[in-house]
């Protein structure tokens, strides 16, 4: 009797040690989110596609990113119908899966991690067209929120591993807050209240550039928030951005107005612009976002400023990365 103890007691040990490590497993196997940033996959059938609930979609997700010089949608979207959705589809990043007969009640539903790492999956259940649509567009400023805050979560996250590098040390000395960049830039001017950094590369034979300025000045009213002064500002300061000859320099565009948006910043009010650049005397030019604040405890402005030139390229992903940089801020 002892010994049939305690080969049962073994038993069960042996049991339980599968299931934690079974557990274990299901945690670990899944895969790495796929599929390009600013890509999503929509699975709905094609009645409904082509229909209204498409044309909800469609509106959400595809309409024009602001603050570009040539038209881009926010994301590229690209139609399943639930018979294709195979499993090669399942790991990519962004989902939104539409579901709709007659027995359903209207339910709208986001989940995270479901088939890949980092992944991002709404659900909406509907008994017709027209209430899946309505669904779509009532809540399309909070889904486009879900998304665009997961893929500057996502950009974050590869760069929060980079140990602290030379430029980044730079920024926390002279600004007294962190950023999460990657490696490959360089300081390219510096004064007291000003910082210009840049990354270069080709991509096949043509230039892309992405840089960030930083500066500061005293805080005096609220009426620095006020589009007008926030550009008067950007254009003091970028005169310190040389284009590629001698006496050309960085510039807002006066013929467009930026976007503009109040957005929380690591817990501060913010100033958010999107707008566009050129270098006087030169043919250069592109997109720009800017982000103002006040560090209180200093009493002084800091903006930090992304720019992009790519000419050959769209500029929508290359602007989102420095967004992600920009928003990863802690200040100290």
């Amino acid at each position: 009797m002892a010994r049939i103890i305690q080969i049962l007691i073994l038993i069960v040990s042996v049991s339980l040690f599968s299931c934690e490590e079974i557990a274990e497993m299901n945690e670990t196997v899944l895969p790495r989110a796929s599929g390009k940033s600013g890509e999503m996959i929509i699975v709905s059938d094609s009645v409904y596609f082509n229909n209204k609930t498409g044309d909800a979609i469609k509106e959400t997700f595809t309409q024009t990113q602001e603050g570009l010089p040539q038209q881009e949608p926010l994301f590229n979207i690209i139609h399943l119908p639930h018979r294709s959705f195979a499993q090669i589809f399942k790991t990519n990043r962004n989902i939104v899966i539409v579901d709709i007969k007659p027995e359903y009640k209207n339910k709208l539903a986001i989940n995270t991690d479901v088939w890949s790492k980092d992944q991002l999956i709404v659900s909406i259940e509907a008994p017709n067209d027209s209430i899946a649509a309505e669904t779509i567009r009532k809540n399309s400023t909070a889904l486009l929120d879900y998304f665009n805050s997961k893929e500057n979560e996502r950009l974050q996250l590869k760069y929060s591993q980079n140990k602290p590098n030379p430029v980044s040390k730079q920024i926390k000395t002279q600004f007294h807050f962190d950023l999460k960049i990657d490696d490959l830039y360089r300081v390219a001017k510096r004064t007291d209240d000003f910082l210009w950094i840049r990354k270069e590369k080709l991509v096949g034979e043509h230039p892309v550039s992405q840089g960030l300025i930083i500066y500061t000045y005293p805080y005096v009213s609220d009426s620095t928030f006020e589009v007008a002064n926030l550009v008067e500002k950007r254009n003091e300061f970028t005169k310190n951005v040389q284009g590629t000859s001698e006496g050309t320099f960085m510039q807002s565009y006066v013929e467009f107005i930026p976007k503009e948006r109040e957005i929380n910043l690591d817990g501060m009010y913010a100033k958010e612009l999107r707008g566009l650049w050129h270098v006087k005397g030169d043919f250069m030019g592109g997109p720009f976002i800017n982000y103002t604040f006040v560090d209180e405890k200093r009493n002084q402005v800091i903006t930090i400023d992304g720019y992009v030139y790519c000419p050959r390229f769209d500029k929508r992903e290359y602007l989102r990365e420095l967004e992600a940089y920009i928003l990863s801020i802690k200040l100290n």
